[in-house]
């Protein structure tokens, strides 16, 4: 079976959150475990041929790609790499791609004005190069959020299409564009509909993408729920009851060896389920670091989010100004609504014997957090999956996590982490008040912690999940 996944973005060489690790971690599980020839196409972006070339991994000079996508004649190349047992094809069009600032705009919350067209052609070459990558026709093409939503649109026009998955990673980011660019991309307008393309009189690439498929898949069991609801459902609830053909929620994984606290080379120290001692250096390392007093009965806390309010760090620093009468000291990393960036940055110099907090995006001190903090606070107000906890536990940082989406379906109370129910602040402050004192009684924070260094959070049961999947659309 051929497989390739079309995306925005995949780990190490282009990410800007979890979906890299994602469009990593699955399709080598799938090539490695369960044999499939399976290939990821993305966009070649500014410097990404410099981290292949640092990683080790030859990129050829690529074939050339003739797109047409409407009214734009696109001039490309699918440059091909092998990592591991997955082909990738980087689609490089210096015009499209080749771009300062981040994957989808200049900068902060801009986007280029021309991300319809950048990711319809993602979507023309993908279908284009396919072949090519993978040596023969395509027998399952798997499409991950928006902007991937112009592959599976496509590839439903074909003659013989293949069978078609669209995964939701984040329904709240619908790629949303005038009706104009039905035109400009040469989309049919019968699918102008209230059961295609169409949302509110505009255009969305992931309705479009979900219109298509003969499958929609979200990122846990719970979150596939839960968007069949007004409250989650981001005005698409009704849509995804009635129109969708087949919809299911299979729980993300990670990549196990390369989030391996036996082997990370970011920590001071290594450490595993069955010897964990070394953990303590690697607490008193990140306090160090962070120039934060730990007394033996202070549980360090650790945050590493988006700063946006559906993360729910508002909830966070509402609680910063009590870690002192909590008995507790905090670690924040992150980056994102520059209100919340700004309140962060207040609170680390007011209560900087508590709190210290990094703005940006900086993988080695994510790892040095979940291996140094003993708790890891995750309140987000709702959560298609999450890897933070998925880390955390992998690292021996107890979660505690508004019982929500993938967060409920991943972490288990009183078992390997904390759940509270409500996105609230007192409810927050009840949870981190019960994980201190869960702290303290140390024979039952080893069994907690023991309990979550062992959890199997790997690909391996996930990626059979969707090899299933696509068996089945294959009938």
């Amino acid at each position: 079976m051929r497989v390739v996944h079309v995306a925005s973005e995949v780990a190490p060489f282009a990410q800007s959150g979890g979906l890299a690790d994602v469009v990593s971690g699955l399709p080598a599980a799938q090539a490695e475990t369960h044999g499939l020839e399976v290939g990821v196409i993305v966009p070649l972006y500014r410097g990404v041929a410099s981290r292949l070339a640092d990683a080790g991994v030859v990129l050829d000079p690529g074939g050339p790609l003739a797109l047409q996508v409407g009214v734009h004649s696109i001039k490309a190349s699918l440059r091909i790499a092998r990592v591991g047992r997955v082909r990738y094809g980087f689609v490089d069009c210096a015009a499209l791609y080749d771009r300062p600032g981040n994957l989808y705009g200049p900068g902060g919350a801009g986007e280029w004005h021309d991300n319809h067209v950048r990711f319809g052609a993602l979507g023309a070459a993908a279908l284009a190069g396919a072949p090519a990558l993978l040596g023969g026709s395509l027998d399952v093409l798997h499409c991950h959020d928006w902007q991937a939503g112009p592959a599976a649109i496509y590839a439903r026009l074909a003659t013989k299409p293949p069978a078609i998955v669209a995964t939701i990673h984040n329904l709240a980011y619908r790629g949303i564009f005038p009706k104009t660019v039905m035109d400009e991309l040469g989309l049919p307008w019968s699918t102008f509909n209230q059961h295609g393309i169409e949302f509110y009189d505009q255009v969305s690439f992931l309705k479009g993408a979900l219109a298509a498929a003969d499958a929609v898949t979200t990122v846990s069991p719970s979150y596939a729920q839960e968007i069949l609801t007004p409250q989650y459902g981001e005005a698409l609830d009704g849509f995804l009851r009635w129109d969708v053909k087949r919809l299911l929620g299979i729980v993300n994984g990670i990549d196990t060896r390369s989030w391996d606290p036996k082997t990370d080379p970011a920590l001071p120290a290594s450490f595993s389920r069955d010897d964990f001692a070394n953990r303590a250096t690697c607490r008193s390392a990140l306090a160090q670091e962070h120039g934060l007093p730990l007394g033996d009965d202070e549980p360090l806390i650790g945050a590493i989010a988006r700063m946006t309010g559906q993360k729910g760090l508002d909830l966070v620093a509402e609680l910063a100004p009590e870690l002192e009468k909590i008995g507790a000291r905090m670690v924040v990393l992150g980056a994102g609504e520059h209100e919340l960036e700004t309140r962060f940055t207040y609170l680390a110099e007011k209560f900087s014997q508590h709190v210290a907090v990094r703005i940006g995006f900086d993988v080695s001190l994510a790892r040095r957090i979940y291996g140094g903090s003993d708790l890891f606070v995750m309140p987000s107000r709702f959560e298609p999956c999450g890897l933070g906890q998925l880390y955390a536990m992998r690292y021996g940082s107890i979660p505690i996590v508004h019982a929500v989406g993938g967060l409920r379906d991943t972490v288990t109370d009183g078992s390997t982490g904390i759940q509270f129910h409500a996105p609230t602040v007192p409810a927050l402050r009840a949870a981190i008040v019960r994980a201190v004192a869960l702290f303290r009684d140390r024979a039952r924070f080893t069994k907690l912690r023991r309990a979550a260094l062992s959890r199997d959070s790997s690909w391996l049961a996930s990626a059979l999940e969707y090899v299933q999947l696509y068996r089945s659309l294959r009938v």
